[in-house]
């Protein structure tokens, strides 16, 4: 009788970075201290209650890679850059908040989630294509790491298309998860020849539980 097969994966959000609340896709700061500090709590949570890896993957982004390659040489495992998990890049919003969007863009961020299909507003990359970029980034190392554990640093955003992607979600859910910095999500996935795969969203936004 054949048996289900779990691949895991663990994704933990970037920590404060030196831009502090400025938007940042392609652009690319590094760790505050504070955030170095967010990251380290929360993988030593994580270890401290026995989870381990297989293999770590990042975003190239700084703000990612430079922990995740520290933290994959203390674990003892190897740890690989995957571009198609960097932040969706933002063009004319690059370095603004939120504030400053809704003031100089008025209605153009809701426009552009709204609208995934629609390029984007402020000249980068549409919502349809980063949902694209991120879905077939995961079937890849799904395919690629089948029945091991993944754990990936990323960003907030490609962690909503992740939830999105794989729980089959429509987009004005992404706005329902909180992901604040150093968030960590688990996500199983549970395959067997004779049925498709299934996503289980097992921990979100935990304190290493």
């Amino acid at each position: 009788m054949t048996e289900w097969i779990c691949t895991q994966l663990d994704v933990i959000r970037h920590g404060e970075h030196e831009l502090g609340s400025k938007i940042c896709g392609v652009t690319d700061p590094v760790l505050s201290q504070a955030g170095w500090q967010q990251l380290a709590a929360q993988c030593r949570r994580l270890t401290d209650l026995g989870h381990h890896w297989d293999i770590v993957l990042t975003s190239p982004r700084k703000r990612c890679s430079e922990f995740a390659f520290e933290i994959g040489k203390s674990l003892g495992i190897p740890c690989m850059e995957h571009r198609d998990f960097a932040e969706v890049d933002f063009g004319e919003w690059e370095t603004l908040t939120f504030q400053d969007i809704n003031e100089v863009y008025p209605g153009q961020w809701q426009q552009w989630i709204s609208h995934p299909g629609q390029s984007a507003p402020h000249g980068g990359e549409s919502y349809g294509g980063f949902l694209e970029r991120v879905q077939n980034s995961v079937n890849e190392i799904m395919q690629t790491y089948h029945g091991q554990r993944i754990l990936l640093f990323a960003h907030a955003g490609v962690m909503r298309a992740i939830y999105c992607c794989t729980l089959n979600l429509n987009l004005s859910s992404r706005s329902m998860f909180s992901v604040p910095y150093a968030c960590h999500s688990r996500i199983k996935v549970y395959h067997h020849p004779d049925h498709e795969d299934w996503y289980q969203l097992d921990v979100h936004n935990s304190s290493g539980t």
